[in-house]
């Protein structure tokens, strides 16, 4: 689920300006229907939810296309609302604040990383010896995880506010800690396939992993060979937190 920086749900945040009179109305229970909901009815209750996942989907394509021109992750409500096609009540009605979409943007990252990480799992047999192994393990898992260079970017520009803001430090936090926990099966499977254990123990190698290939991608820009940086970082990385057994 979508995280707030304030936990709380943004309708609730929004029920909270409303005259008074309106506010006790809507506190009072809903009189139950007098009738079961009709065909009609029952079949337009998912097409409901498919106009709001194309919504939610266009206002986040619309910010991530924003703050790449920009190079920040900056852009008004406005803007994205133009940008997208919707109004001002189509974005209220998925986020509270342009930060709540960034975090939404965040969270879509990370599924994508952990979707490419899913799949490099199935490509790993357990007691491979080859010398060369975990190279080719290495090869492996950079084909399926993206290394875009423009997110990690906005994502180190973002990041900036975390000293100065602990409840966007908290949210970043706990973003990272998911994507962590995500990558941890991966790293797993390569420790049994090469017979070693991940030291100090999996947690942090997978800390160590992580921040080698975001500080890798993000020095792409100012070598020759991105990719073999990519690789030697990630590879380096890993052979420093494997242990033989």
């Amino acid at each position: 689920m979508h995280r707030t920086l304030d936990g709380r749900n943004p309708v609730a945040v929004r029920g909270e300006n409303l005259p008074g009179d309106v506010k006790a109305a809507a506190a009072q229970p809903a009189a139950p229907a007098e009738h079961p909901a009709g065909p009609a009815a029952q079949a337009a209750a998912p097409a409901r939810r498919r106009a709001r996942v194309h919504t939610r989907a266009a206002l986040l394509d619309a910010a991530e296309a924003i703050f790449a021109e920009r190079g920040a992750p900056t852009a008004t409500i406005d803007e994205i609302c133009s940008r997208a096609g919707f109004t001002r009540g189509a974005f209220y009605s998925n986020f509270r604040t342009v930060t709540d979409v960034f975090f939404a943007l965040y969270e879509r990252k990370t599924a994508e990383l952990l979707s490419g990480a899913s799949q490099f799992e199935g490509r790993v047999a357990p007691g491979a010896k080859p010398a060369d192994t975990l190279d080719g393990f290495v090869s492996e898992l950079l084909a399926v995880i993206p290394a875009d260079t423009q997110w990690y970017a906005l994502r180190a520009l973002f990041g900036l506010r975390a000293g100065a803001d602990p409840e966007v430090a908290a949210v970043l936090r706990a973003h990272g800690e998911d994507f962590q926990h995500g990558i941890t099966p991966v790293l797993a499977r390569i420790a049994e396939a090469l017979d070693s254990t991940l030291e100090p123990d999996i947690d942090e190698a997978a800390r160590v992993v992580i921040a080698a290939h975001v500080g890798s991608v993000l020095q792409g820009p100012f070598v020759d060979d991105p990719e073999s940086l990519r690789h030697a970082a990630v590879l380096a990385a890993l052979r420093g937190v494997l242990r033989p057994n």
